[in-house]
């Protein structure tokens, strides 16, 4: 239930740095800022995918099986 939390929480602060990002590139103040959260977002992407890799793994997640 945790681990569900956690990505869930990830995933919001996905959107919230896309619309940082957007926020930025409409007002062209500061590129350097807009790639900022574009990195964000990524970096969080990346931490989502290991975090669903290892409880794959460990066996905290079970994917569903097949018909």
């Amino acid at each position: 239930m945790l681990l569900k939390l956690l990505i869930v929480l990830l995933l919001l602060c996905m959107i919230g740095n896309l619309l940082l990002s957007l926020k930025a590139m409409l007002s062209q103040r500061d590129p350097v800022l807009m790639s900022r959260y574009i990195g964000r977002r990524l970096l969080f992407a990346v931490i989502i995918m290991l975090l669903l890799i290892v409880a794959l793994a460990t066996g905290l997640l079970v994917p569903n099986a097949t018909p």
